[in-house]
């Protein structure tokens, strides 16, 4: 064979082992939604997905909110950790005052990460993006 021939046949050979790379990659992406950042950088068009986790302490349940940016086999990570506060009313007939928090007000003022292992988790439920609690991101970024 002729050595443009060849060169020719390596470029072409190169350049679809490449688009078979990316594509694939892509799909894993795009399936598993895994490794979260990069799904919410590449796939999700900047648009954060939030995500309900539902956790078992005891006998105590918990609901946090937050973005999930690390999922490993033994914990997920949740960015920007957040809870419902229901503060009960004092008088009688007042509703409840329903508020969201995000932990980082909280008077420790934690870190904006959170790990929590899997063992306590019940589930997780990604949040649509007309969720109040979206808007409540959205309304404190």
């Amino acid at each position: 064979m002729n050595k443009k021939i060849k060169t020719s046949l390596f470029v072409v050979i190169a350049v679809l082992a490449a688009l078979i790379i990316v594509s694939g990659v892509v799909w894993g992406i795009t399936k598993t939604k895994k490794p979260a950042f990069l799904y919410n950088a590449i796939i999700a068009e900047k648009t954060p997905v939030y995500s309900l986790v539902y956790v078992q302490v005891g006998s105590n349940p918990f609901s946090y909110y937050g973005q999930i940016i690390k999922n490993s086999e033994e914990a997920i990570v949740l960015k920007d950790p957040g809870y419902i506060d229901v503060q009960q009313s004092t008088e009688e007939g007042e509703q409840a005052q329903v508020s969201f928090r995000l932990m980082e007000s909280d008077f420790l003022k934690p870190l904006p990460e959170m790990m929590i292992y899997k063992q306590n988790i019940i589930f997780i439920q990604d949040l649509s993006a007309d969720s109040p609690i979206v808007s409540a991101y959205e309304d404190a970024k």
